[in-house]
This record gives C-alpha cells, sequence and structure tokens, in this order.
C-alpha cells in the first residue's frame, strides 16, 4: 500500500463514529469509513496476492461476544500476558486491558492499529501494546501468553495453518485460546485440523449479537493443549 492512500485510511471521519454495547458499557469505536466505501476506494494496486481488503473497518459480531467473555472472566485475566489477534478497531483488546489484563494486541493494516489506539484514548481505558505484525511471522516469544484471542480470524482456509503455528508457538502451558465464530462453513475443517494437531477445541456458547441492525448468531470456542 502506497503512503499516500495508507494516510488516507488513518484519517478520521467524524460520520464514522460506531457505539457498540457490551455487557452494559458503550464503546466507542472511530474509523476512517465503513469497510463497503473503503473497498470501493481501492483500486488494483491494493489487491495483492494478500489482498488487504478492509476487513479492520468493521465491528464484527464475533468480537462482541468475545468482548462479552473477557468481561465475564475478568478475574481469569487481571495482571495476566493476553494476546488479541487481528485487532482491528481496538475493541476485544480495550475491554481486556480495562479489566487489567497485560495486552499485546496485533493487526496487519497500519490504519487498524493507529485507529486502535485512538479508541484506547476516547474510551479512557489503559492502552494496550499495539503491534503492526503478520500471524504467518509473529515476533513473539515462545509460550508467552496464558490467554489468546480472536474474533471471525478463520474466514479463509489458508489461515488456518499458519494460526495453529502461532498458537502452539505463543500459548503458555495450561493457557487457552477463545475464537469468536459466526456460523460459517468454512470454519468447520479448521477444529477437526486442531484435533489433529494435538490441541482440544470446544464450543463453549452459541449466543446472538445485535450489531449494526443485524441479529448474528455466534459461536465461542475454547482451545487448550490437554
Amino acid at each position: 500500500m502506497n503512503i499516500q492512500k495508507a494516510d488516507r485510511l488513518c484519517t478520521l471521519d467524524p460520520g464514522s463514529r460506531v457505539e457498540v454495547e457490551v455487557e452494559g458499557k458503550t464503546w466507542i469505536l472511530d474509523r476512517a469509513a465503513d469497510m463497503e466505501a473503503l473497498w470501493d476506494a481501492m483500486d488494483e494496486r491494493d489487491l495483492d496476492e494478500d489482498e488487504r481488503l478492509p476487513y479492520w473497518a468493521e465491528v464484527w459480531p464475533a468480537s462482541v461476544l468475545l468482548g462479552r467473555h473477557i468481561l465475564r472472566n475478568a478475574d481469569l485475566l487481571r495482571g495476566k500476558p493476553c494476546l488479541d489477534l487481528g485487532c482491528g478497531l481496538g475493541l476485544t483488546g480495550m475491554i481486556a486491558s480495562s479489566v487489567g489484563a497485560e495486552v499485546i494486541a496485533f493487526d496487519y493494516e497500519w490504519p487498524a492499529v493507529r485507529f486502535a489506539r485512538h479508541n484506547t484514548h476516547i474510551n479512557d481505558v489503559p492502552q494496550p501494546v499495539w503491534a503492526l505484525m503478520d500471524w504467518r511471522y509473529p515476533a513473539l516469544r515462545p509460550n508467552a501468553f496464558e490467554h489468546i484471542w480472536g474474533g471471525d480470524i478463520l474466514y479463509e482456509k489458508r489461515f488456518f495453518d499458519p494460526i495453529i503455528r502461532l498458537f502452539r508457538h505463543a500459548l503458555a502451558p495450561g493457557g487457552a485460546i477463545w475464537i469468536g465464530e459466526p456460523v460459517r462453513t468454512v470454519s468447520r475443517p479448521v477444529w477437526d485440523e486442531l484435533r489433529n494437531e494435538g490441541f482440544k477445541p470446544e464450543k463453549i456458547t452459541t449466543e446472538k449479537v445485535a450489531l449494526c441492525g443485524q441479529n448474528a448468531t455466534v459461536n465461542l470456542w475454547e482451545i487448550t493443549i490437554p
């Protein structure tokens, strides 16, 4: 992505603020524009082999359910090192930081990291460590995180292998991974792949998430290593 394009995607549009309610608290999320508007503004030069589609600009129902789960398990996270995969606009990283977790949150796209930091400031919670990183090449200490989570990150099969490798590299002994997953056909094979790799995935809840006029059904999985 060229510098001018990146600068434009990082420019705040006051009309693109989203308010998201999670367990009784409203979180304010600013962004440059919604995903469809940013997508329409892209040209062929932006569509390399990694596509770089602006998924970061949306709030996904899977992240809202993850936020609920983080709040319900605040005592488990307080003071613990946690990793947020594909942080987007920063919702789950902010929520975890607000309950005292020591969060490193990363995204592949610079505008996401920029807005996540901005959104943490306007919501007046402690800043996680925001990082620009590719999960295929994680710059993380081995076995460093007691909890890892991601919302709607298994939407392409090509992500399965690198994400599983990251789990094995980054998860601390006895730790847990939480994945918010809308009911997607494409995600079904990953649970068997995880089992074949020695992980134990378990669906721990399925809930409705009302967001932006939609009412989505979302699964929450917990993945451990027996």
